[in-house]
């Protein structure tokens, strides 16, 4: 095992990588300060990583501090040791406590809680649908900006909390309170309180006065992942939300008429919604192999998330494609009450509680369409011609 100064961080700064294999660095300087004894730097080919190897109740056991330069020296590399033994002799360690991730904590405190199976359920929904990536990364290595990267899409056009963000920042303070308890770490979550956010940006992603590229990047996720490339391609011919597009069943699906039925929108409403026969062409194309219209790889569960679209100098959001599909629609200069019907909206006139459904086949053939010359995929001229022939 090579020596090296490890006490300054321009001395560390200068190991080099050995090309084919890790080396481990050590400092005899440092065996005076018993905290610091065991320490060691790992050295590979593109990181730099501090470990600890010490005998803990009659065991040696080996485990990694952190990344260079992150920790710039030992003595940094032992402040952080000093905590993990620390919390191993107590039994508040990851291993000990069984909590590692966010995930591990929230199930703690379901396990002890008195709440109903509702409660819980809806814990283990919102986790899923909306916190997947940040419950799965290790509490250790979790900081407030990672908290509020997860809570900023979930604002409204003023930059006000959204209700769902309420809830999300609620079950977030109860993972990270159960894992101050049980782990004695500090608690980050308290901070997302005083958090302001930015409003959020209502605008596509590209100039909707040109060309439309939507199409393009679907049909390039398309030939890439057919499952979320065709559950885009119902999104913007819809109108639907994300959500509602990634939780739909083969049995909400009547393909022969040409309908597609929604349990429950955001406002609580169950509506059964025409379908264009483009979409009805590309859901026939799809396996049927799982209860989902767009499953995962193992069938049971439903995908977690239709992605972003990139293209050339574009990208797209999943409610952009809300945003495309009710612009095309008011450029057809379709009547305000069809498209609240298409888009799901309640409205709120007297008409509209007594109207039982105005929207048609017609209307969102006519706004599949319209996105199809936004789109460059069909000459104005076969609009007006077909426009005419109606």
């Amino acid at each position: 095992m090579p020596h090296h100064d490890l006490t300054k961080r321009p001395a560390v700064a200068k190991i080099k990588p050995t090309p084919g294999r890790n080396v481990i660095y050590s400092d005899p300087s440092i065996k005076a300060d018993p905290d610091a004894r065991g320490i060691r730097l790992v050295v590979g080919a593109t990181t730099k990583t501090w470990m600890l190897s010490k005998r803990i109740d009659g065991k040696v056991k080996s485990f990694t501090l952190g990344r260079w330069p992150d920790l710039p020296t030992v003595f940094h590399a032992r402040d952080v040791a000093k905590e993990r033994i620390g919390a191993i002799k107590s039994r508040t360690d990851a291993t000990s406590t069984r909590i590692h991730t966010l995930l591990d904590a929230i199930e703690s405190h379901i396990e002890q809680s008195d709440a109903s199976d509702q409660t819980k359920d809806y814990y283990r929904d919102q986790i899923d649908r909306h916190l997947a990536n940040l419950f799965k990364r290790s509490i250790d290595e979790l900081t407030l900006p990672d908290l509020e990267r997860a809570l900023a899409p979930h604002v409204d056009e003023k930059g006000k909390p959204t209700s769902t963000q309420q809830h999300l920042r609620q079950i977030i303070g109860t993972a990270f309170k159960r894992a101050s308890l049980v782990r004695r770490i500090p608690d980050v979550a308290q901070a997302l309180k005083k958090v302001k956010y930015k409003p959020k940006n209502n605008k596509v992603k590209f100039d909707v006065d040109s060309r439309w590229p939507i199409l393009d990047m679907i049909d390039e996720k398309k030939r890439r992942n057919l499952i979320i490339g065709t559950a885009w391609e119902l999104m913007l011919f819809t109108g639907l939300r994300d959500k509602n597009v990634r939780e739909l069943r083969w049995s909400d699906l009547d393909l022969d008429n040409a309908l597609l039925h929604v349990a429950e929108l955001k406002n609580g409403t169950g509506v059964t919604f025409p379908l264009a026969d483009r979409v009805v062409a590309s859901l026939r194309r799809l396996p049927r192999h799982s209860e989902w219209v767009f499953p995962q790889y193992d069938a049971e569960k439903h995908i977690y998330s239709c992605c972003h679209l990139h293209g050339e100098g574009a990208r797209a959001t999943p409610h952009d494609a809300r945003r495309l599909f009710t612009t095309a629609a008011r450029r057809l200069r379709l009547p305000a009450y069809i498209i609240d019907q298409l888009r799901g909206d309640v409205e709120k006139g007297v008409q509209g509680i007594y109207d039982q459904g105005s929207m048609s086949h017609q209307d969102v053939n006519s706004i599949a369409q319209q996105i199809e010359v936004e789109c460059g995929s069909v000459p104005v001229s076969n609009i007006v011609q077909m426009t005419a022939a109606r």
